[in-house]
């Protein structure tokens, strides 16, 4: 794909123009209109070097952004929900044992250190977040958020700035729904206990250039800090790249589809700096 090709993404046209279906908006902004968010942050291109997939960008007619009931809207994969404010998309388990630096990341990811993996593109899933109204690191308010940058060391003690979500993962045993905390299915071993709640930030990665990170990385939910992942632990070792391994007691066996659930917390919950 060309540069010219990035410039007529067709996220601009298509998907906002659902954006206002039912004579709601489904992406609030303040300050700063729709489509300036989206042109900044999502006009991704991959780098010559990089191992992520050929095609990062779909052509128009590839995974329109639809509704498919009162609020819910399929974008590809991706299902969101306006009301519950979710996000949701299907993963797999990738690793029951080592150490883990991730919970989940795309197949090109860095899948050796990862629980789980998605064939889901992490830009998609930025756009789904933006739709429900997630501002991730930057801001589109008169406050100032200075976002770490590619500088910063992985881990850090820094904590990255973001909207303060919650993660579930959901799949079916037996024609049982099970339904799990993400933070279940991480072992703090020098704890000696599950990962702890409450914690998960959705910071959106960040452009450099005309590289959407999180897309070229693959990385998408990190347990140690990490602004190129869409998401990131904010908790109690998220400074630590070695305590952390899976939690076998509380996974679903292999090859079993799974649901990641994000969920976007209130706009009248504070924003973590």
């Amino acid at each position: 794909m060309t540069k010219g090709d990035f410039r007529n993404f067709f996220l601009i046209g298509s998907l906002l123009n659902a954006s206002s279906l039912n004579g709601q908006p489904l992406l609030k902004t303040s300050g700063t209109d729709a489509h300036s968010i989206i042109s900044s942050q999502l006009f991704v291109q991959a780098s010559e070097s990089s191992t992520a997939k050929d095609s990062v960008v779909p052509s128009p007619r590839n995974a329109p952004l639809r509704e498919i009931g009162p609020g819910i809207f399929q974008l590809g994969d991706i299902t969101i929900d306006k009301h519950q404010r979710t996000v949701s998309f299907p993963a797999v388990l990738n690793l029951r044992q080592g150490a883990m630096e991730y919970l989940l990341v795309s197949s090109w990811g860095k899948v050796h250190e990862s629980i789980l993996r998605t064939e889901t593109e992490p830009y998609r899933i930025h756009l789904a977040m933006l739709l429900l109204g997630a501002k991730g690191a930057g801001t589109n308010d008169e406050e100032t958020i200075e976002v770490p940058g590619p500088f910063l060391s992985h881990p850090a003690n820094v904590r990255v700035p973001g909207d303060h979500i919650s993660i579930e993962i959901r799949w079916k045993t037996n024609a049982k729904e099970i339904r799990r905390r993400a933070e279940e299915l991480v072992y703090n071993v020098q704890k000696k206990s599950r990962l702890g709640r409450g914690n998960w930030i959705y910071n959106g990665s960040f452009m450099e250039e005309t590289t959407f990170l999180a897309q070229r990385e693959g990385s998408i939910i990190s347990l140690v800090t990490d602004p190129e992942a869409l998401i990131n632990s904010n908790g109690v070792g998220h400074d630590n790249d070695t305590i952390w391994i899976a939690n076998t007691n509380r996974l679903p066996s292999a090859n079993v589809p799974l649901q990641v659930l994000i969920k976007l917390s209130k706009p009248s919950q504070k924003r973590q700096r």
